[in-house]
């Protein structure tokens, strides 16, 4: 029950802070400068990026089992309805999903600790990108979705922190989340 408790309040942290970052940018005042050419290529560039993601889940789930590998399977799920929701983006703003390449390394995924540092440096720099893009977009609207993007990947950084050993107050992520965030140390070291 306590552990329900704390993914919630997780989930509703997440939530809050999603809607912090994408809120300010929907002020009054004069009218912004919108680059529709310019918001087709910073979306087309976090679609890269989570279709590179997509690829290195699966890449990951071998060195897995159990519940470390449910929920693997369960974020690179999410992280392709990611590319769904982006996809669709880009079409609402007339333009086509036409990402440029992105590979990210994966090597050396021989063990379930290997596979979780490996997949928590990917989120964290998921995380990175995406806070990146919000501030980058001209239009309002697709804001929100990338920083609820942002935001389920915060979560996910803390199910990986649990995965590698880190007890409920080194799992909270820090109060502004933005993908730099090394592990705990006591937690990696292990």
């Amino acid at each position: 029950m306590r552990g329900r408790a704390l993914l919630r309040a997780l989930l509703l942290g997440a939530v809050v802070a999603g809607l912090a970052v994408g809120l300010p940018a929907c002020g009054g005042g004069d009218e912004p400068v919108v680059d529709e050419e310019a918001d087709i290529t910073v979306l087309n560039e976090i679609l890269a990026r989570q279709l590179a993601a997509v690829d290195a889940y699966g890449a990951a789930l071998p060195a897995l089992r159990g519940a470390d590998l449910a929920l693997a399977r369960e974020f690179r799920s999410q992280e392709q309805e990611h590319v769904d929701a982006t996809t669709k983006t880009l079409r609402g703003l007339g333009g086509e999903a036409e990402p440029p390449a992105e590979t990210i390394e994966v090597e050396g995924l021989e063990t379930r600790r290997d596979a979780l540092e490996f997949l928590y440096e990917l989120e964290s720099a998921t995380i990175d990108a995406e806070l990146s893009a919000v501030g980058k977009l001209t239009i309002a609207w697709p804001r929100p979705l990338v920083a609820a993007m942002a935001a389920n990947q915060a979560q996910r950084l803390v199910l990986i922190r649990r995965g590698l050993g880190a007890g409920p107050a080194e799992s909270v992520p820090e109060a502004f989340e933005t993908g730099e965030t090394p592990g705990p140390q006591e937690m990696m070291e292990k």
